[in-house]
């Protein structure tokens, strides 16, 4: 899946999905840190994609960097509210719920 979701994602830049896809089977192959840097880079070129905010929260809460995870929480939520919700019943956020 990784190398399948990767190609998508490099061929097809502006389908976002396929960078989330990208970055979960680079999460569970790899590390969250390759996970990570996936998503860095891609908001780098597309900072106002929510999905890519609110995966790249999750995966900075579980690598501890808990300031940078609430930072890219709160752009999620201000570009789709739903993302609050959401964030209070995913596990990986669990180290940023006091703050929601």
């Amino acid at each position: 899946m990784q190398t399948v979701a990767k190609r998508l994602a490099l061929h097809d830049p502006d389908q976002v999905q396929w960078t989330v896809w990208w970055a979960y089977a680079t999460r569970r192959a790899d590390s969250l840190e390759a996970a990570r840097l996936i998503l860095v880079n891609a908001i780098e070129r597309l900072p106002a994609v929510a999905v890519w905010q609110y995966n790249l929260a999750c995966y900075e809460a579980q690598l501890g960097d808990i300031e940078s995870a609430k930072t890219h929480l709160r752009r999620a939520i201000e570009l789709r509210k739903e993302y609050q919700r959401r964030a209070l019943e995913d596990e990986d956020l669990r180290p940023v719920w006091d703050s929601l």
